[in-house]
């Protein structure tokens, strides 16, 4: 008889992926295809603690302290930058508001960015190195930080399953 905990523990195969931010630079890391729960494939996603940009590669840096570099020679195609479209806002001392002033606040579109609000760009990692530096005046600097903005874990159709499974056997 099938119940909900045999529907929920079955593996099927997951594009898993990152998108960390610093300021208004947005990038997206796909981590890969997966055949695991959907529970596993969010943690492989929330498993990365931090993306590190410097001038020629990018580290990818796992909450177990391992990391993996990438490159444009190496795993070129694994990552896409978004600029952000929306105007900056001045930023706000939270802690002068009420609490219902910060409730406000925090469902204040004007404030949200969401996927409209970004243009996908086709830059190198050296191009988005450079961008930062001159948009921030930060000649001097060695490395960006990016901050974890969202992760996925979308679902691969039952046709694709099928071809990963027949290549993977």
């Amino acid at each position: 008889m099938y119940n909900q905990r045999q529907a929920k523990n079955q593996r099927h195969s997951f594009v898993v992926g990152v998108e960390y931010r610093y300021e208004d630079l947005f990038v997206e890391v796909e981590l890969g295809t997966f055949c695991t729960t959907l529970l596993h494939a969010q943690r492989i996603a929330n498993s990365i603690n931090s993306i590190i940009l410097f001038k020629n590669h990018m580290v990818i840096i796992f909450k177990n302290a391992k990391s993996i570099t990438i490159s444009d020679n190496f795993l070129k195609h694994e990552y896409q930058f978004r600029i952000c479209t929306k105007p900056t806002m001045r930023p706000l001392n939270l802690s002068a508001f009420t609490d219902q002033e910060r409730e406000d606040f925090t469902q204040n579109q004007s404030y949200i960015v969401n996927e409209e609000n970004k243009k996908e760009v086709n830059w190198n990692l050296q191009t988005a190195f450079q961008y930062l530096q001159d948009r921030y005046d930060a000649q001097g600097r060695t490395n960006f930080s990016f901050g974890q903005s969202s992760f996925y874990a979308i679902p691969v159709s039952a046709q694709k399953q099928k071809e990963i499974q027949h290549e993977t056997s």
